[in-house]
């Protein structure tokens, strides 16, 4: 794991000032091994940088066949210069993470356990093919046409004119020709880049939080719709 010096300016102790880590996970088991019991919660890094106690940086973690590192906002609460080679004696930083990046780390511990079902896309999936409006972020957010091309109970595959991140809070709008205008919250659950099609383009996964019954039901009926339509091709497929 790396560090890399922040530009010059921003205000002391703050963001724009933070030290950018980094991070690589060879796996999301040694994730969840590096998981640190402080709270509200915090990281082990391993690796030798040129950090001081209280310092704010910005994990990049990464893993194996994900395109976009996923990013937390921490201080070093501590430094282990020297030690050996195992994992509870190597040198590293333990990272208290802030408050602001608490959901993405959750999102990602439960991607790591395979309680959500984020990576791995494992829920039974339809291919659907609609426009939608994307929004994302809340302070400074982006707002993108997008065409959905497959969906599942918990959420759709989106392909944006746009690079989130993993963790990214998502706002999705379309028109459905039975139900009208459909508004859902989610937030982003992988990235996968499509340099092939434009420079910016992404197939993202969305994965759906709702906030009631009525939204929840919604949504079921537009899956239920594309699994019988994919029912109804093959079962005539061959007339």
């Amino acid at each position: 794991m790396t560090s890399e010096r922040p530009p010059v300016g921003g205000s002391r102790g703050g963001s724009r000032n933070a030290r950018r880590l980094n991070a690589p996970f060879s796996s999301y088991e040694e994730f969840l091994e590096a998981r640190l019991d402080v709270q509200p919660a915090g990281l082990f890094l391993a690796g030798k940088f040129d950090l001081e106690v209280g310092e704010d940086v910005v994990a990049h973690c990464s893993f194996p066949g994900d395109a976009d590192a996923v990013r937390l906002n921490g201080r070093v609460l501590w430094r282990r210069l020297r030690g050996g080679t195992d994992r509870a004696t190597r040198p590293g930083l333990g990272v208290l993470l802030r408050t602001s990046s608490l959901a993405t780390f959750r999102r990602l511990v439960e991607h790591a356990e395979g309680r959500s079902g984020l990576a791995g896309r494992g829920q039974e999936r339809f291919p659907a093919r609609f426009s939608a409006t994307c929004t994302f972020g809340n302070r400074q957010p982006v707002r993108t046409a997008g065409e959905v091309s497959d969906v599942s109970l918990h959420g759709a595959a989106v392909r944006v004119a746009h690079r989130p991140s993993v963790g990214d809070p998502v706002f999705v709008q379309f028109d459905d020709r039975l139900l009208g205008r459909i508004e859902l919250s989610g937030f982003v659950s992988w990235v996968r880049p499509l340099p092939g099609i434009g420079p910016n383009t992404s197939s993202i996964g969305v994965e759906l939080r709702f906030v009631g019954d009525d939204a929840r039901q919604v949504w079921e009926r537009i899956v239920g719709r594309a699994r019988a339509e994919i029912r109804l091709h093959t079962e005539y497929s061959g007339d």
